[in-house]
């Protein structure tokens, strides 16, 4: 649970699960449920994961659209001796999220950062690829222009590493088909919906996952591992 026994305020920034809400740690629960605030990247996904383990601790939007001002409130709390949780809608806060500039101002304020560890999807998906993995480049989402999406993955091509994408349903298969244009038909493992219901993972080369997914039917939130060592 947080320390209390100081009035140094403090930011944690805590993973939370990436779809099964049992994921939580223990010290994530202790640290939610005692904190002074928690700032939310939604409080309507965040409220679901309180709600379950009957938390009742008083949240603060601050989204990817959120003005700077709320990024400040939030940082002078912590100033002030507030223990402050930030939370994202899933996984591990700072990873392709808003979540990096509420961290980098509470840093520059000189007030302290602790990491609380959990959940990630890329994680997930490279612990359950079946490669050989001692490196990895993580890429995040490419850009939605089609264009600007095709100039990166050329540079990417003669990358001789394993890459991670994260991809929306609707722009999937055009990803894919574009990674088989500049890639070649290189090895690739796609993870559907992870740790829910209808977890699911396809393994072969691009071509086939395509056709796989194709025949599924497209849903849910991937994360997209291409092996272009060759």
């Amino acid at each position: 649970m947080p320390d209390t026994s100081t009035t140094e305020g403090v930011l944690f920034v805590v993973s939370t699960p990436i779809g099964n809400l049992q994921d939580i740690t223990l010290r994530a629960l202790d640290i939610l449920r005692n904190v002074d605030l928690i700032a939310c990247e939604d409080t309507r996904v965040s409220r679901k994961l309180l709600t379950r383990y009957e938390i009742k601790n008083t949240t603060v939007s601050l989204h990817a659209r959120s003005k700077e001002n709320a990024v400040e409130r939030i940082v002078r709390t912590v100033i002030q001796g507030s223990k402050v949780a930030y939370v994202t809608d899933s996984g591990t806060p700072s990873v392709s999220d808003p979540g990096a500039a509420l961290v980098r101002r509470v840093v520059e304020a000189g007030a302290k950062i602790v990491p609380v560890p959990g959940p990630s999807a890329v994680h997930t998906a490279l612990a359950a690829s079946g490669l050989a993995i001692s490196e990895y480049t993580f890429l995040g989402f490419l850009s939605n222009k089609a264009g600007r999406r095709r100039r990166k993955l050329g540079e990417l091509s003669t990358s001789k590493t394993v890459l991670v994408f994260y991809e929306s349903p609707h722009r999937l298969m055009e990803f894919l088909h574009d990674v088989r244009d500049l890639f070649g038909d290189v090895p690739c493992v796609v993870g559907k919906e992870m740790t829910k219901l209808f977890e699911k993972y396809y393994r072969g080369t691009v071509g086939d996952v395509c056709g796989m997914i194709e025949h599924d039917g497209i849903r849910g939130e991937y994360t997209v591992i291409l092996d272009n060592r060759g």
